[in-house]
């Protein structure tokens, strides 16, 4: 008996372990509490437990997709891409923007419709009550929104904007900062802001003020990190005007998980992806501040942080959830056709003669369907099991 209960201890931490160790390879700054506190989170939210498995979720698309019938086509990709980090710039020019941006790299573009479908999938379960036929068109309606842009580069996609959520560019600044004694500074009291200990702030103040110098951007106002370990830095921006004040966010520069999996592709595009990284951003968000630098041995990302400029579907009403699946997909062939890129060029032309959209909506589809009962499985196993802290 005692033996029986090791046992299933120790299976308990061996689970609990491997969703912890996926954590850190997306968000490896974190520290053991932070990393305790996602894992709770995970439990309690099948989305959430989505998106902080990637390992998993590529490792089934890689081992499904070698058999499907459409092609495995490279554009710059973001990686693991969800219905939360997809974003759009405000009228009157709507243009996508990218959350998460640091991910991106070369890849299939089928991989981000099938985590894009999951995505939107799981928030129809969770949110609606619609029949299996509904919820199939609604997916459909995804991939052809996707594909009908791929074939009009200038084409506009009127339901963004019943989509998106109106927001302020200052809105970012209200969210994460206050004003006291005069001065702008983050606001520490929001839980998911940490202060960054005091022998790691000069040396990263160095750093970012020569790296801001060439934007010529002023110096760096206040530092602090984020629920995933990520650093957060309040620059003064190129006045010393208030709402002037630019947030900048700097994440740990990491292998992407499909070149975890994937050797041939990370021999193919790792070095490309590297070197062309910064300009792929700036051409998609439309500003010139990401780039790298390294610090103490570790190569972070730098990047302002974008609002969350969310699209959602304003009812349940089946046409409208279609309306918003539409414009999923166009904002998603928006980054994979980016047309100031000579790869994203170069899909777009090999997508019109040698892709058929209509293979592609069917088998993603169905690929979608067949992970969501896996990942409901694993889900609920791992909210099942007693939750062990690791310390």
């Amino acid at each position: 008996m005692k033996f029986l209960i090791l046992l299933l201890c120790f299976l308990n931490l061996t689970y609990a372990y491997d969703e912890s160790k996926q954590i850190h390879v997306i968000h490896p700054l974190q520290d053991n509490q932070e990393a305790t506190l996602l894992l709770a989170q995970m439990q309690k939210n099948i989305q959430t437990y989505l998106y902080e498995t990637p390992l998993s979720s590529y490792e089934y698309f890689n081992k499904k997709s070698s058999h499907l019938g459409s092609q495995a086509l490279i554009t710059w990709i973001h990686g693991d891409l969800y219905l939360k980090d997809l974003a759009a710039s405000p009228a009157p020019s709507v243009r996508p923007t990218l959350n998460n941006m640091h991910n991106t790299h070369l890849g299939d573009y089928r991989y981000d419709i099938f985590t894009l479908l999951s995505d939107l999938l799981l928030k129809m379960q969770e949110d609606s009550d619609f029949s299996g036929s509904k919820e199939t068109a609604i997916l459909g309606s995804l991939v052809d929104g996707y594909f009908d842009k791929l074939s009009k580069q200038k084409l506009q996609c009127p339901s963004i904007d019943n989509a998106l959520i109106g927001i302020k560019e200052n809105d970012l600044l209200s969210r994460y900062t206050e004003i006291s004694n005069k001065k702008r500074h983050f606001k520490i009291t929001k839980p998911t802001i940490k202060r960054v200990p005091k022998n790691k702030i000069h040396a990263l103040e160095k750093k970012m003020n020569t790296y801001f110098s060439k934007f010529n951007l002023l110096p760096v106002k206040d530092i602090v990190l984020n629920e995933y370990g990520n650093y957060l830095l309040l620059c003064e921006g190129k006045t010393t005007k208030q709402n002037d004040d630019i947030i900048f966010i700097l994440s740990a520069s990491t292998l992407p998980v499909s070149y975890q999996l994937n050797k041939k592709m990370k021999k193919s595009y790792q070095f490309k992806s590297v070197i062309d990284k910064p300009d792929v951003i700036s051409s998609f968000n439309q500003t010139d501040f990401a780039g790298t630098i390294s610090l103490n041995n570790q190569r972070l990302f730098v990047e302002k942080l974008n609002p969350s400029l969310k699209l959602q579907p304003l009812s349940e009403i089946t046409r409208v959830y279609k309306e918003y699946a539409a414009a999923l997909g166009f904002m998603l062939a928006s980054y994979h056709a980016n047309p100031q890129l000579k790869s994203c060029n170069k899909f777009t032309k090999k997508v019109k003669n040698q892709v058929n959209p209509r293979r592609v909506k069917i088998e993603l589809i169905s690929m979608v369907y067949a992970y969501n009962e896996t990942l409901e499985q694993k889900w609920e196993d791992f909210s099942d099991k007693k939750f062990i802290s690791l310390k």
